[in-house]
C-alpha cells in the first residue's frame, strides 16, 4: 500500500512525463499556427478546464478562508505574466532549437530559483546551491557548444545557439513565477490562484495574437495542432499546475525539485523517440552537468528538520 508521499512522488513524475512528450508536441504545431495563436488555444482550454472546478468548489464550500484584498489578483497576474513569457520564450525556442535542448535549458530554472530567492525572498544562498549553479553553467556551454548533433525532422528555422538563449529566457521567466508563488501561494486558494494565472496568460496571449498575428481559421487547423492543444492545454497546463499544487501538500518541496529535475531527461527521451534527435557526446556531456547542478542544488546540504 502505497503512502500518501509516495503517490504523490508518483504524480509529480506523472506530470514531468508529460511536460517531457510537449516540447516535440509544440514544435510541431508552430509549423502550423502562429505562436501566440496557439497559446490562445492552449491556454483558452486549460482555463475552460479548471473554471467549472472553481464553480464546483465555491458551491460546496460554505466560506473560504478570506484573502487579503486584491492579493489574489496581484499574485495572480504577476504569476501569469511570467508565466506568458516564459512560455513565448520557450515556443518561440522551439523554432530553432531541438527538443531536447529546449528541455535543458527550460530546467535552469531549478537552479535560478535558489539565486532569486537569495535576491527577492532573502533566503540564504547555500553551498551547495553556489556548486550546482557552476555545474549547470559549465553544461550548458557544452550543451550550447558541444555540437549540434542529428535529428530527423530538424527545427523549423535552425539556429541552435538563438534558440537556446530564447529558452534560458524561459527558465528565468519561470524562476520568477515560482519565486512568486513561493511568496503568496500559502495565503491563497491553490485552484483560484492557478486560475488566475492561466486566464492571465489567455488574456496577454490573445492580445498578442490581435496585434502581432494573423490568427488562423481554427477549422483549417491540423490534428497535429488540435492535438497538441489538447495535450498542452488539459494535461500538461490545468491538469499539471493543480497536480503539482496537490501533491506538495504531502511530499517536500526539495522532492519536488528533485522529481522536476529530470523533465529534461524526459524530454531528450521523448525527442529520440519521436523525432530522432541524437546529441552528440560533448552535448550529454552537458546535459548530464546540468542535471547533475540541478540535484547538487536540491540535495548535499545538511539535514533538515523542517522544508
Amino acid at each position: 500500500m502505497l503512502s500518501e508521499a509516495q503517490k504523490a512522488d508518483l504524480a509529480l513524475i506523472l506530470v514531468v512525463v508529460i511536460w517531457g512528450t510537449t516540447f516535440v508536441a509544440v514544435q510541431k504545431a508552430i509549423t502550423e499556427i502562429p505562436i501566440h495563436s496557439f497559446h490562445v488555444l492552449r491556454f483558452g482550454v486549460a482555463t475552460v478546464a479548471l473554471l467549472p472546478l472553481w464553480i464546483l468548489r465555491r458551491s460546496a464550500t460554505r466560506q473560504d478562508k478570506p484573502a487579503p484584498d486584491g492579493l489574489l489578483l496581484k499574485a495572480g497576474c504577476l504569476a501569469g505574466l511570467c508565466l506568458w513569457l516564459s512560455y513565448c520564450f520557450q515556443t518561440s525556442g522551439l523554432l530553432y532549437t531541438t527538443p531536447a535542448h529546449s528541455g535543458f535549458f527550460t530546467g535552469m530554472a531549478v537552479v535560478i530559483v535558489p539565486v532569486l530567492s537569495f535576491l527577492i525572498l532573502k533566503k540564504k544562498l547555500e553551498k551547495r546551491a553556489v556548486i550546482g549553479i557552476s555545474m549547470a553553467a559549465a553544461g550548458l556551454a557544452f550543451l550550447a557548444f558541444g555540437g549540434a548533433g542529428t535529428v530527423e525532422q530538424p527545427p523549423p528555422q535552425p539556429d541552435i545557439l538563438k534558440g537556446d538563449l530564447l529558452t534560458l529566457g524561459c527558465a528565468v521567466a519561470f524562476a520568477f513565477q515560482i519565486i512568486i508563488k513561493a511568496r503568496w501561494a500559502s495565503q491563497l486558494s491553490a485552484l483560484k490562484l492557478t486560475t488566475v494565472e492561466l486566464t492571465t496568460v489567455f488574456v496577454l496571449s490573445l492580445a498578442a495574437a490581435l496585434l502581432l498575428e494573423e490568427i488562423p481559421d481554427p477549422r483549417s487547423l491540423s490534428f497535429t495542432v488540435w492535438g497538441s492543444v489538447l495535450l498542452t492545454g488539459v494535461l500538461a497546463t490545468a491538469f499539471a499546475f493543480l497536480v503539482q499544487t496537490w501533491a506538495q501538500r504531502t511530499t517536500t518541496a526539495v522532492r519536488t525539485a528533485v522529481i522536476f529535475a529530470f523533465e529534461p531527461v524526459s524530454a531528450a527521451i521523448f525527442s529520440w523517440w519521436l523525432v530522432g534527435e541524437v546529441l552528440p557526446p560533448w552535448a550529454v556531456f552537458g546535459g548530464v552537468l546540468i542535471v547533475g547542478g540541478m540535484l547538487r542544488t536540491e540535495l548535499g546540504g545538511k539535514k533538515k528538520t523542517t522544508d
